[in-house]
């Protein structure tokens, strides 16, 4: 049963059964068994089982009438070696290239929602182990390095008065909890927030989303309502903020092409540079790890940060030059946006990743101020600041004033990027 299903799709399972009740293999020289093309899909059951000849055939070997397996190879059985073929897509004398395989296998990293990590992922580790057994020529036993299973995409389900599913088009909201048929306006329940399936009518058509918000903000809502192993809850509502979000970034790469040329501050031109690097370290951390709903987060920060000092003293190529460096960064999450944004920017690499400028870094950490051993404040600061200067800094905070106005401090107990004891 875990391999073999009853319907007319997948492989044929290359068994035959005798007169006399046994069981036999087909022999090479059938293989591989073709599936009949004149069947009749309506019929109950398994086609195959009612299929008028297809099933009878003959054991070679006796000669003897035999009747064939009518069950199919689970689909994901018959896709657990794709990745071998892969390899070698043109190898003509047998199903993969050894000597490719063993260059390019394993796979480094596997991403797959829940079905797949524990029926493909099954199949696929079976059938390498088992060719890796019986063939000293292969280098390895386990298919993939790394495993990542993402969350399932959910929405809200509907019924109508005598309990059929309804699509979210067939239904108005009313409230927040209430809803009509749109046809004839009866009630309609709504029921939980379950993966979105066929069956269930709760699925949102793609193609109606990217043609009123485009890809882009598609993608992007995907990517940062929540971590991609979890699951997500579809809304209407999200998919058009993130659409304003990007309407927003375009506006702002066309103000930052028709500025005029302000006299720069080096002071206010070195921050936003340390800042600037420490989104692109951010978001390459975040991305190497699956964190995209950080990424997101960390884009929503980089507009800010941008019209903030579209006003200040930066130079025009200053600000064009980092632009650029965040339409790379959005490039992989939002490609159609950021490819025009760079070709406005006159962009000549756009395949290049922005690279981090370790010395513009500047790294925070929370800070622990005591006063005679007691946490009075926890402060952010830049790391490895030495004592003087977190010492000024607490002295001037108004917090800690009142605990030490016209009282003597006659020790500190410093320990960098940890905490710093006023004894009083």
């Amino acid at each position: 049963w875990g391999i073999s299903r009853q319907r007319y799709w997948g492989c044929p399972i290359p068994m035959i059964y005798l007169e006399d009740g046994s069981i036999e293999p087909v022999e090479k020289s059938e293989l591989p068994i073709m599936l009949p093309d004149d069947i009749d899909l309506n019929s109950t059951g398994n086609p195959l089982e009612s299929h008028p000849n297809w099933k009878n055939t003959i054991h070679k070997a006796s000669g003897k009438k035999a009747t064939r397996e009518t069950d199919t190879l689970d689909t994901f059985v018959d896709s657990s070696w794709y990745f071998m073929r892969f390899c070698s897509p043109n190898f003509k004398s047998s199903p993969f290239d050894i000597e490719k395989i063993n260059h390019w296998m394993p796979v480094d990293q596997y991403i797959g929602g829940v079905e797949h990590a524990i029926l493909h992922l099954l199949y696929s580790r079976f059938f390498t182990k088992a060719i890796n057994k019986y063939s000293k020529k292969f280098n390895f036993n386990e298919p993939f390095k790394n495993l990542f299973t993402q969350g399932m995409v959910c929405h809200e389900t509907y019924k109508d008065e005598k309990g059929n599913w309804l699509y979210p088009e067939e239904i108005i909201k009313t409230g927040d909890t209430t809803a009509n048929k749109k046809s004839d306006k009866s009630k309609v329940t709504i029921g939980p927030v379950e993966s979105m399936s066929k069956s269930k009518k709760n699925t949102i058509d793609p193609e109606i989303m990217i043609k009123s918000y485009g890809a882009d903000a598609v993608r992007l809502f995907i990517l940062s309502d929540s971590p991609p192993e979890k699951d997500i809850q579809w809304t209407d509502a999200g998919v058009s903020s993130t659409n304003k979000f990007l309407q927003k970034i375009w506006d702002l790469n066309n103000k930052i092409l028709s500025r005029k040329e302000v006299r720069t501050d080096s002071i206010i031109e070195n921050k936003f540079l340390s800042e600037i690097n420490n989104f692109i370290n951010k978001v390459e951390s975040a991305t190497n790890n699956f964190r995209f709903n950080v990424c997101i987060a960390a884009f929503y920060e980089l507009y800010n940060l941008f019209k903030i000092n579209l006003d200040k003293n930066l130079s025009n190529k200053v600000l064009k030059e980092n632009f650029t460096k965040y339409m790379k960064l959005m490039l992989p999450f939002t490609p159609h946006i950021s490819s025009e944004c760079l070709e406005l920017l006159s962009c000549k690499d756009f395949d290049k990743w922005p690279t981090v400028d370790k010395s513009k870094i500047i790294s925070k950490i929370n800070l622990v101020v005591q006063i005679n051993g007691k946490t009075r404040d926890i402060i952010q600061v830049d790391k490895d600041l030495d004592e003087q200067i977190i010492k000024k800094l607490i002295l001037d905070s108004q917090k800690i004033k009142k605990y030490i106005n016209d009282k003597k401090i006659a020790k500190t107990i410093f320990v960098k990027n940890k905490i710093i004891n006023l004894l009083i």
